[in-house]
């Protein structure tokens, strides 16, 4: 098979389906209660800001 026939079979990635938080509960949440243990960054095409990335991450630490 050509280079160019094996490009062809290859089909596009899925899109990401980012999880998103409830506007409530995320307005409710502070920041500063947890702590970033895997210094995470946002993907490129993240939609969401560092507050809910850090609500809705379970790897987080809450501070007591």
């Amino acid at each position: 098979m050509k280079r160019k026939d094996k490009q062809k079979l290859q089909t596009e990635p899925a899109p990401i389906e980012w999880t998103r938080a409830d506007p409530v509960a995320l307005a409710a949440f502070d920041p500063a209660s947890k702590t970033c243990t895997m210094n995470c960054g946002p993907h490129a095409h993240d939609p969401r800001s560092r507050e809910e990335r850090l609500f809705l991450c379970d790897d987080c630490e809450v501070k007591p």
